[in-house]
């Protein structure tokens, strides 16, 4: 029975939060900046590629969604992956962008806790808000997964409103980020933040975002949140009060379908789709897309061969756990936070649930794993960064012709 479970839910879970990128690095405010991206894909895991950069962005409203600032969010939370001593990445990409006092955290790898926290890094610098008065900016770039031990976390969705792994990276990252505040002297309250992350990182950046508004730490039109790959996090999440937070989603990523709308989960804020099937002009998107992907890795974008696929295996998780509030949900969180011990005083408290569910599990995994091998490729261009921020390219470019 145990056996069973694990097949399935490492099978489906394991495949939709692996597939973080490798690398990057960073450059300039004010012009254009030369960037080293993690493309995620293994055979070129770095490019380097051309963006812009402008401190006015900053003098502009937050709800108000902004192309390149986007753009240039996601390759500064690329650089979290690469340089020296595994840090480098992030600690040059935000001095080449002008953000001083920089400072990272969790890049040592280390078994204490490493489930609970994620990596990420500081900076701050001075912009010009609305008013023409100096400001400071705080930059917050979280690490997705980086180390196999943060898996217990991408995996304990816990039975609470939020998701608990990413809520416990929420809550270690906003406890140094106070301390880093009060060292330089920094209030929040009339300070701006941009704050980004891919796929893990997303998440934690999602909720570290609403956090600070909820909190009263950070004032809503001060906070810029540009995420991306992010899988949903909480049950309490809404729209309402958070048009300031921009979820850049690929309905093709299995990641951002996880855990399932069905259980009532989803992000912080706005979720912006990138182009999809059938949707005006997405074959000339799509070949500008593809062409910028191959110029970053080497290889053509991969289309999954079964059409909607992701959305097919994120059926089969609702028909394996249909409720979070029953028996079901009750073992799946046992198993994912890896209390075994606990997984086994549920089934022999409740073994006709555990059988069904066992059964159930076998079914979908006979059916699911040959899906999983056929479309790996695909799920790779979905989630990685190179797909990312090709998508976001070929819409920024078509944009401007």
């Amino acid at each position: 029975m145990r056996k069973t479970i694990i097949r399935l839910f490492i099978l489906l879970l394991a495949w939709s939060l692996a597939l973080a990128p490798a690398a990057l690095a960073a450059e300039a405010g004010g012009r254009t900046a030369h960037v080293t991206i993690g493309t995620g894909v293994k055979d070129l895991p770095a490019a380097d590629v051309e963006l812009r950069w402008d401190d006015g962005w900053f003098a502009e409203d937050a709800a108000v969604y902004q192309q390149d600032l986007a753009l240039a969010s996601m390759a500064l939370s690329g650089t979290a992956y690469v340089g020296p001593d595994r840090d480098g990445g992030v600690r040059d990409g935000l001095k080449e962008l002008g953000f001083g006092s920089v400072k990272t955290y969790n890049y040592q790898f280390s078994l204490e806790k490493s489930g609970g926290r994620t990596a990420y890094a500081f900076g701050v610098k001075k912009v010009k808000d609305r008013a023409g008065k100096s400001v400071k900016l705080v930059a917050v770039v979280i690490r997705g997964t980086g180390e196999y031990t943060e898996w217990s976390g991408n995996l304990n969705v816990g039975s609470g409103s939020d998701h608990e792994g990413f809520a416990a990276a929420r809550d270690e990252l906003l406890d140094n980020l106070g301390s880093y505040l009060s060292k330089a002297g920094i209030s929040g309250k009339n300070e701006k933040f941009l704050i980004t992350g891919h796929s893990r990182g997303g998440a934690a950046a999602n909720l570290t975002a609403a956090y600070l508004m909820d909190a009263g730490l950070a004032e809503r039109e001060n906070v810029y949140c540009y995420t991306f790959a992010a899988p949903a996090v909480s049950t309490k999440a809404a729209e309402e009060g958070y048009e300031n937070i921009f979820n850049i989603v690929n309905g093709e990523d299995l990641v951002t379908l996880v855990p399932l709308a069905q259980w009532g989960y989803r992000r912080y804020g706005v979720d912006r789709p990138l182009p999809a099937a059938g949707s005006d002009g997405y074959d000339r998107l799509f070949d500008e897309m593809d062409r910028q992907y191959a110029a970053m890795t080497g290889r053509h974008y991969a289309a999954y061969q079964t059409e909607a696929a992701a959305q097919e295996m994120a059926e089969a998780i609702f028909r394996l756990v249909p409720a979070v509030d029953g028996v079901n949900m009750e073992m799946v969180s046992a198993l994912l936070s890896g209390d075994f011990d606990g997984l086994s005083a549920l089934i022999n408290q409740n073994s006709r649930a555990a059988l069904l569910m066992g059964r159930t599990a076998l079914e979908l995994s006979a059916e699911l794993t040959p899906l999983l091998q056929l479309e790996r490729e695909a799920l790779v261009s979905a989630h990685c960064m190179a797909g990312y921020y090709s998508w976001l390219a070929a819409v920024g470019k078509t944009a401007a012709q």
